[in-house]
């Protein structure tokens, strides 16, 4: 048996503490406010309020929160129909691209 070992102890988290784990409660709020908010305007707005840790901290942050969130979302009929005109009758035959 080693020291402390069956007496109730919890062990000690290693290493130091995350910077961004005391923003997961604001960021959460943002996400469930505006669910396409983007992660550069999280990042602005936790550096407003004092973030000083890295980027990619943060995007890993706000990657875990939207897990779950639907991804590709169907477009409604009439969106998909006026994107498709607005782009043309497509390729013209005997054309090559260059």
């Amino acid at each position: 048996m080693t020291q402390g070992e069956g007496r109730g102890r919890t062990p000690q988290p290693r290493g130091r503490p995350s910077a961004v784990a005391q923003y997961t409660a604001q960021v959460t709020q943002w996400l469930r406010e505006d669910p396409d908010l983007s992660g550069v305007e999280i990042l602005r707005r936790v550096w407003l309020a004092g973030y000083r840790g890295g980027k990619s901290a943060l995007y890993e942050l706000v990657k875990r929160l939207r897990v779950g969130r639907p991804v590709n979302q169907t477009l409604p009929a009439e969106v998909t129909v006026a994107v498709k005109s607005s782009l043309g009758p497509g390729p013209v035959p005997g054309v090559t691209r260059r």
